[in-house]
Parts: structure tokens; sequence; C-alpha cells
């Protein structure tokens, strides 16, 4: 048995440690290319037409800060397209009140219930080829749609994937979701400069609506959410042009959740989709993570019963506890993360649990946005 361990010890970290290489390289080589632009200026007005698509349920108490940075941006030709999908609070009145401060901007409001449908309606009736969208509980900088823009004028992709952060935690546990989200942020940034795209967040993206619209049927309907990693699986498989836009000027904020219900409610729907992927750098990634953290619990508790494997539970947890702060280490400047070696030893703790957690909602069905 302990040899049996220990095979399975070196192949489980070669593996996962392999993939965390992969992630660096291309956080490296993405951060490199774009902060080493020509930075010349581009006019961006008359070279890209843009519209930016929101939707929102019940988001009254989230929109004034939103709607405030979108007034403070450093261009103001954007058309800007508000869907409301049946909210019940106060959501729709500051929706209408908002559009006097816009040149272009109008409500929509979905006759069917869910983000992705009301997601939907919003891209099909944009103006604009070039599409950006974010979520209305997020914040942007004042040069969010320029950087954008800019950035399109020297691509031309069909997908651009840009980063998101959450705000700094005033407790433990929303620390502990900051630290967690740019993990994934920064990972699947990562693996896209490496050239390997497997995640990306409709809360801060831009893409073609014709390519949208070639993918539309590849987009799981049936599923509550995934609108935005199903479109990039869709555009990888089409061989169309994906970039990373990874600069500060780019990013959005957004608060972590304040209680493990909501942190729990939102992660599940999260990793629901998941069993619908078919991208083979997706599926790998997801089956290598749960693969170590699996395995961690298994460790732990053989060694309960057998000692003698409680030094191999000891090896890969503080292998991939070294891992896992290394990759840390290089997203941290530009997250703005403040983070000390015993943070990550308790995200290191609790982390095989909430992918447990992650695993289990495989196996239930998400209804509710």
């Amino acid at each position: 048995m302990l040899s049996l361990f220990a095979v399975l010890s070196i192949v489980i970290l070669g593996l996962y440690l392999l993939m965390i290489m992969v992630f660096v390289i291309g956080w490296n080589k993405l951060y490199k290319e774009n902060h080493e632009v020509d930075t010349r200026k581009v006019d961006v007005s008359r070279q890209v037409e843009v519209s930016l698509v929101i939707c929102c349920k019940n988001e009254a108490h989230n929109l004034p800060v939103l709607i405030d940075a979108l007034k403070k941006q450093s261009v103001s030709n954007f058309e800007l397209i508000w869907v409301n999908d049946n909210s019940t609070d106060g959501t729709l009145q500051i929706l209408e009140d908002s559009i006097q401060y816009f040149q272009n901007a109008k409500v929509l409001n979905s006759p069917f219930t869910g983000k992705k449908q009301a997601q939907q309606l919003g891209i099909s009736s944009a103006k604009a080829n070039f599409v950006i969208t974010t979520d209305a509980d997020c914040k942007p900088g004042k040069k969010w749609i320029e950087s954008f823009l800019n950035f399109q004028a020297r691509h031309h992709a069909d997908l651009i994937i840009a980063p998101v952060k959450l705000a700094d935690g005033v407790n433990i546990f929303q620390k502990f979701q900051q630290l967690e989200f740019a993990t994934l942020v920064g990972s699947g940034m990562g693996a896209a400069g490496a050239g390997y795209p497997i995640f990306c967040n409709a809360a801060n993206m831009a893409f073609t609506k014709q390519m949208w619209l070639d993918c539309k049927d590849d987009m799981e309907n049936n599923e509550i959410s995934g609108d935005d990693v199903f479109l990039l699986h869709c555009i990888k498989k089409r061989k169309g042009n994906i970039q990373v836009l990874n600069t500060a000027e780019s990013m959005v904020e957004t608060n972590a959740v304040n209680t493990l219900k909501e942190f729990i409610k939102q992660r599940k729907r999260w990793a629901s989709k998941s069993s619908k992927y078919k991208d083979a750098a997706t599926i790998f990634a997801a089956l290598n993570v749960s693969l170590i953290n699996v395995f961690l619990i298994l460790l732990f508790c053989t060694s309960i019963f057998f000692p003698s494997i409680l030094k191999f539970f000891v090896f890969v947890f503080l292998f991939k506890l070294i891992t896992d702060y290394s990759f840390l280490a290089n997203i941290k400047s530009f997250f703005k993360l403040k983070f000390t070696i015993a943070d990550v030893f308790l995200l290191s703790v609790f982390y095989p649990f909430y992918v447990i957690l992650g695993i289990s909602s495989l196996f239930q069905r998400r209804n509710k946005w």
C-alpha cells in the first residue's frame, strides 16, 4: 500500500506542478506583452464602435456605484444597454432614471426569467459589432471602456478576457474569497496566455457580436449560467482570435459575498455547469484540481487508520502549499493582494472541502440566478 501511495503522490503532484507552471509561464508572458505595447494614442472613437450590455436582477443597492463609474468613463460614445430581468425592487426605476446621463442608452425588460436569457436579449439588440459585458455589482475604473477599445483596435479579437478582482475584505472569510477568486481568475488568464484558454468571466469580457451569433446554438441554453465559458469554448473550437487584456485600467472590482450560505450557493452555481464542458484543456484543469484535493482528503482519512500514510499526506500538502504560494506571488502585485504564508496555509486547509462542494453540485440542478 505504501508503494501505491508513493506512486500516486508523484504522479498527482507532477501533473499539478506542470499545470501551475503553465499558468505562471502564460501569466508572465501576458503581463510582459500587455505592459510593453506601443503607447501611442489610438483614436478609439473612430476605429471601434462598442455596445455595453449589463443585465440586472434586484440590483438597486449596487447600481448607483456602477452608474457613477460609467458616467466617469474617459470615452462617452458607447451604446449602453440595460436589461432588467424581472426585478422586484427599485432596479427598473433606477435604470430608467440613469438614461439621461448617457448619449445612447436604453432599458430592455426581459420577457423571460434568467440571466442567460436577459444577456441574449441585450446582445441581440446591440447596434455595434463589438460588445462589452459586466455585472451590476461591479465597479470599473475611468479608462475601462477606453482600454478595451484601444486593445481591440490593435488586436481585432473575437473574444477578450479581462480581469475581475474582489475588493479587500474586512474579515478572514472575505479575505479567503479574495485569494481564492484571484487564483481562479489568474489561472484562467495564465492558461490563456499559454495558449490554452479555459476560463473567462462575463463580469468583464468583450467579444464580437458576429462571433456570438455564430456560437449562439452552442451556448448550452438549458444551463442557467456559463454563457461566458461556453462562448469561450465555442470560439476556441472555431479557431477564433482569443486575447487577454490584463492591465489595471481594464480591471473591474466587485465585492465578496457576506455569508457562507451565499458563498455556497454561488460556487455551486458556478460548478454545476462544468459537467457540460467539452474542451480538453478545461476538463484536464478541472480534473487535476479535483484529483489533488480529493487525494489529500483520502490521505488524511487513511492516515487515521494507517499512521504510516501520514508522511504522504504531509508531503503532498506541503508541496501543494508551496506551489500555490508561488503562483499567488506571481499575481500578487497585479491584483494588489495582501497575504502571508499563514493565509495561504488556511486556504489550503479548507480548499479540499470547497472542491468536494463543487463536485457535489454536479449532481444537483440549479434553477435560480
